[in-house]
């Protein structure tokens, strides 16, 4: 065999194995331990591999050399470079062209060029040097010819770039010193370059290919930028990242057998709070204020709650101000306090008075309560007490000192409550038209303002599933939410620098109609009784009728969640007496029914049927005790996991969804009886000029497409509905009747007050929406 040994400075590396790919040989090696490297096993077996690839190779070339040693070859031509030949011309050769240039022999050429150069025997150094020089050559043609050739496909690629010689290739990984990691300024990140190249690599809308990247890294290190990484070490580099920091979809398994995975939203939320950028805009406590309200927090959801509910503690310079416990105020007074609620901006506390006598036992003046700002407090719980029992005067009505919810968290720790509202909605997964349907589960961080909460960023992605229903995914969710109950979540605190640790709320669940009345156990709009936030309703008949009819323009008594599983616990009573009828009649009779319940219902009727004809004597009330016995053996959730869930309440904390409700309910139903109804061609052509020429200066809306929304009346979605909302009033003059006109006006005049980010007078915008929202009703339902 050739030479196959490379050297360089005070190392060696075998070449055979380097060609053959050898994993744990081929390697850079000290000269000292060539000896032990050429007796391996495994250089002796690449050594004889190439021994027989070398025997394989002349064996060929000796069979192919055998064809022109024949007899005969000698008595055909000799090729003879002086004397060319050339291919006869496709076209004959226009004479009119003068050509000047003087023509040379090719002998003359040949020995102006003088005699070809003896084979040279090059170093594996120099024979490298040289095809890299030409693989830049080569590389350098194919990019000017895809730049000039706009139909060739993209032949440049990134990968096929090649290494810079003084990188060896088993350090490739190796691109920055490990040690010098936890003292880097970018950590977790060993330096900026890393960090960036790590930012730019995952950015949602414009993702690289790893071509792109490896052709960005070459171009950094052409241009000589600091600490560039190689591909293979950036990529170890990002891996070690994701198992360092990211966190792994949790697998789970529903009632019905349906496996997937799903974020871990306590993760996610305990990075909001470690995020400096986040935190600061996180608010943990209700606010009341006297201008304008656009957040929820501002609302009433929020005092819904209990104050033991919320966020039970202020902390303050190492201090800790729980509810219901002793504090000291900066006068001297002592003050039980109530509440937290941030008022115009600052935080304050609805406390009551307390008072020592002289006996030394404490007086609770639940009559003397008033509100002071936190800033006036100063001692708390654990400065007063001295490790003696207060004692206070009999009968007075007292919670037990220190707070109980203390226990949740360490002496150094702070507790907070944070608000998460999920929601759900069945989408399609293909990247094609064809709908492919999966069910997807998001949720956002409620304790942050509105304006994020609209950015993309703050849209925490939870779980998908072509097979698992929302009510599967949300049992999980129910799960980690209640967990965070008797075990809060650990965290970091980048406003306080501290650790802390957070309980998980639910206060509402978004989405639209359908899905909402899925949460909420109701049967949907089409039942008998429609509504999932109040039990009108009734049979067709009766809902033709005056009293019923009138009924339905009114609020009607509320939903709840008590209501609603007592209902389903009769369902499943009559399933298991194997009565059917009694099962649909009292779902009909509600316009409660429960999807995880019905999975349940149709087992247990199928069971007493099966055991009323195994024995026939047997009664019944001892089926269905058998029943219930086996009933309870069984794993998994027996009804809608939401309604598990403190402090939720899916019947009525479902808000109203305006797309389906108004975009595709009121103004849908309006523009289908103009088009059906009234409007000729004429008019609509009429129309379409008029929409056309709509000045939409103060509008949020896209330039609008008349003709489109024309031809297509029957097929808008809802940015049509909702450009038509606020501009048809100003079209639809003298093509219209009054009362129609009047329908239309005050269908825009909802829309106003409905889509509004402040709400200036909460009171007042209430009365005046009440009367909004019951206009149009009245030329709609006159029958």
């Amino acid at each position: 065999l050739e030479p196959h040994l490379e050297y360089r400075a005070d190392d060696v590396r075998c070449l055979i194995c380097t060609n053959q790919g050898k994993t744990n040989v081929g390697g850079w090696i000290k000269r000292r331990s060539l000896k032990a490297h050429l007796q391996c096993a495994s250089h002796r077996q690449a050594f004889e591999n190439e021994t027989e690839k070398q025997q394989v190779r002349q064996e060929d070339l000796a069979r192919q050399s055998e064809a022109y040693n024949a007899d005969g070859v000698a008595d055909f031509p000799v090729f003879d470079p002086l004397e060319p030949s050339y291919m006869p011309q496709m076209f004959p050769v226009d004479m009119d062209l003068d050509d000047n240039r003087p023509s040379i022999p090719m002998s003359q050429l040949l020995h102006e060029l003088g005699p070809a150069p003896a084979n040279v025997q090059l170093s594996p150094e120099e024979t490298r040097a040289v095809l890299e020089q030409e693989f830049q050559c080569m590389l350098e043609d194919t990019y000017q010819d895809t730049h000039l050739n706009d139909g060739l496909a993209d032949q440049f690629l990134a990968d096929d770039l090649p290494k810079t010689s003084d990188e060896p290739e088993d350090d490739d990984d190796l691109c920055f010193d490990a040690d010098l990691l936890t003292d880097s300024e970018y950590f977790p990140y060993p330096n900026k370059t890393v960090m960036l190249l790590d930012i730019m690599d995952n950015l949602p809308r414009c993702r690289f290919t790893t071509d792109h990247l490896s052709l960005i890294l070459h171009f950094a290190k052409k241009l000589g930028v600091a600490d560039v990484p190689s591909l293979k070490g950036f990529r170890k580099i990002q891996r070690k990242l994701q198992l360092a920091s990211a966190f792994a979809p949790e697998r789970s398994k529903s009632y019905l057998g349906n496996v997937f995975y799903m974020n871990d939203i306590r993760e996610t939320i305990a990075r909001d709070m470690a995020n400096p950028l986040v935190a600061p805009h996180m608010h943990f406590y209700p606010e009341e204020t006297d201008g304008p309200i656009s957040e929820t927090y501002q609302a009433e959801r929020w005092m819904e709650y209990t104050p033991s509910e919320l966020t039970p503690m202020y902390s303050r310079g190492g201090k800790r101000f729980w509810i219901e416990e002793l504090a000291r105020l900066a006068d001297g007074r002592y003050v039980i306090p109530h509440t937290w609620i941030v008022r115009n901006g600052v935080l304050t506390s609805d406390v009551s008075l307390v008072t020592r006598t002289e006996s030394g036992r404490w007086i609770l003046h639940r009559e003397k309560e008033e509100t002071i700002e936190v800033e006036d407090l100063e001692l708390d719980w654990d400065d007063l007490h001295d490790g003696e029992p207060f004692v206070w005067v009999d009968g007075t009505d007292i919670q037990a000192m220190p707070n109980p919810m203390r226990k949740l968290v360490s002496d150094d720790e702070d507790l907070y409550v944070v608000m998460v509202s999920p929601w759900a909605d069945d989408v399609s997964g293909n990247r094609s038209k064809q709908y492919n349907k999966h069910m997807n589960m998001c949720t956002g961080n409620g304790c942050l303002p509105g304006r994020l909460l609209q950015q993309e960023y703050h849209v925490h992605y939870i779980s998908t599933s072509p097979n698992a229903s929302s009510a599967e995914q949300f049992s999980t969710f129910r799960d980690h939410v209640k967990s965070t109950e008797k075990n809060p979540v650990k965290c970091f605190s980048a406003v306080t620098k501290r650790n802390s640790r957070f309980i998980l709320r639910t206060p509402g669940l978004t989405g639209d109609n359908p899905q909402q009345s899925d949460e909420a156990s109701h049967m949907g709009g089409n039942a008998n009784f429609p509504c999932r936030k109040c039990g009108w309703g009734g049979t067709r008949k009766e809902k033709e009728g005056d009293t019923l009819y009138h009924t339905c323009h009114l609020v009607g008594i509320a939903r709840n969640a008590a209501e609603i599983r007592e209902t389903l616990d009769k369902q499943l009573q009559h399933a298991m007496h194997g009565d059917a009828k009694a099962v649909g009649d009292l779902q009909r009779d509600t316009g409660t029914k429960d999807k995880i319940t019905q999975h349940w219902i149709e087992q247990l009727l199928a069971r007493a049927k099966d055991l009323k004809a195994e024995r026939r004597t047997r009664t019944p009330t001892e089926i269905a005790a058998e029943l219930q016995k086996w009933f309870n053996d069984q794993p998994g959730d027996k009804r809608n996991p939401l309604l598990d869930l403190p402090g939720l309440d899916p019947s009525q904390d479902t808000p109203v969804e305006l797309l389906h409700t108004v975009l595709l309910g009121v103004m849908k139903y309006i523009w289908h009886f103009l088009n059906t109804s009234q409007w000729s061609d004429a008019d609509r052509h009429l129309l379409a000029i008029r929409l056309q020429s709509t000045d939409l200066t103060g509008l949020t809306i896209p330039p609008l497409r008349a003709g489109y929304m024309i031809q297509y009346r029957n097929n808008l979605i809802g940015k049509h509905f909702k450009s038509l909302m606020q501009i048809l009033v100003f079209h639809a003059h003298k093509i219209c009747t009054p009362d129609q006109f009047r329908l239309i006006q005050t269908a825009g005049d909802l829309g106003a007050r409905l889509w509004v980010p402040e709400i200036d007078n909460m009171d007042k915008y209430l009365a005046e929406l009440e009367i909004s929202t019951t206009t149009p009703k009245t030329p709609l339902g006159q029958r």
